[in-house]
């Protein structure tokens, strides 16, 4: 019997081999500085991540999820005069996401409110959040899945006309772009996540928040460290969410080569493209005009045995994926949650979208497998 090729949907040990003398070299600064959290090497990480960005400060957090919140946190104190939204506070959103979006908003004290999907992008439909804007809207989360730009000029136009805020659920599009500009830094906030899996990511949870206004940027800096604008002395209710210096090290030594990283996935996913052009029942990812996607995840769409697919990719050593199974709503941690349209597209999404691996160091070889794979299943 013939060895069946692993090919995973990731590959963080490939990523170590190659990057591994710099990583550790930055890892070594931090043993001998003995600063473990925050500390130089996170202000060093946050300096060049703000060039990066183009920003005027970047602020590192424990994680993604805490990136949401205290995003959410500061624009309460500035809404509301107080720590928390009140529950009569509305927040627009996505169904189709990671459970973080939501939460998030929960845990600010607001209530989200799903509204429907593009059923091309799997992003959020600017149609369905205008339809649903109200006297109690205060804010939108775009979230730009997989990696690609949700339709960011409508969705700010909507945001000007109705003085709402916006927070960009950049989880999974570091480097991504709209209109040459870095995703996360359009809105009024913007929340990364710095997860292993990321096209950026850690060696454990992290995150990172950007935001436009001098006085946001420093009350998240606040409320990051127990709300503390000096040392013991808590001018907020704030939260203990620092980045500390191993992530800071190691995202470091990942940072320079990013762009270099990413553009190798979109030409992977070009050739993925390529190959399942002529495929009936298979819809390829879709790129926007004016935008970078960075391909966090190659998701296709399957009309039809997209379960069979699955089984039969994993079993010939093809690391597929569904994300996500399920609609924020069908969860039952958030059943009962306001829902302003039918959500049409977005519940017929989960059962047809499949990722398919894609990362920087996936060979010809494994690309040629992979795409050769798909189209033995639909030849059958």
């Amino acid at each position: 019997m013939s060895k069946i090729t692993s090919i995973p949907i990731l590959d963080l040990k490939k990523e170590y081999k190659v990057l591994k003398e710099s990583i550790d070299k930055h890892i070594k600064d931090c043993f001998s500085s003995q600063e473990w959290v925050l500390g130089k090497k996170v202000t060093q990480f946050e300096k060049e991540v703000s060039k990066y960005l183009k920003v005027k400060q970047a602020i590192g957090v424990a994680s993604g999820t805490d990136a949401l919140i205290i995003s959410l946190s500061a624009l309460a104190q500035t809404f509301r005069k107080k720590p928390y939204f009140d529950k009569k506070d509305e927040i627009i959103t996505t169904p189709f996401t990671f459970i973080a979006t939501v939460e998030s908003i929960i845990r600010s004290g607001a209530t989200p409110v799903l509204v429907d999907i593009d059923p091309d992008t799997f992003n959020i439909s600017p149609q369905a959040v205008k339809k649903a804007v109200n006297k109690n809207t205060v804010g939108i989360i775009p979230v730009h899945l997989y990696g690609l730009s949700c339709y960011m000029g409508e969705i700010l136009k909507i945001a000007r006309e109705n003085k709402l805020f916006v927070v960009e659920d950049s989880a999974q599009s570091f480097g991504g772009t709209y209109c040459e500009k870095k995703l996360g830094t359009l809105g009024d906030c913007g929340a990364f996540s710095f997860f292993p899996s990321k096209n950026l990511g850690g060696w454990g949870d992290g995150g990172l928040v950007v935001a436009k206004d001098q006085r946001l940027s420093d009350l998240i800096r606040a409320l990051r460290n127990h709300g503390q604008t000096k040392q013991y002395e808590a001018d907020y209710l704030g939260y203990n969410s620092r980045l500390d210096a191993i992530q800071a090290a190691v995202l470091l030594a990942k940072l320079k080569y990013l762009d270099r990283f990413n553009k190798l996935r979109q030409d992977i996913a070009h050739k993925y493209n390529r190959g399942f052009a002529n495929l009936k029942g298979l819809s390829v990812p879709v790129e926007l005009e004016d935008s970078f996607c960075v391909y966090h995840l190659y998701t296709i769409k399957v009309s039809q045995n997209r379960d069979e697919l699955l089984r039969y990719l994993n079993s010939k050593g093809i690391g597929a994926r569904v994300y996500y199974p399920k609609l924020i709503s069908q969860m039952k941690a958030f059943r009962g949650l306001e829902i302003k349209d039918s959500l049409k597209n977005a519940k017929s999404i989960p059962g047809k979208v499949l990722s398919l691996p894609i990362h920087p160091f996936l060979t010809e070889q494994q690309v040629q497998k992979v795409i050769k794979t798909v189209l033995s299943f639909f030849k059958k």
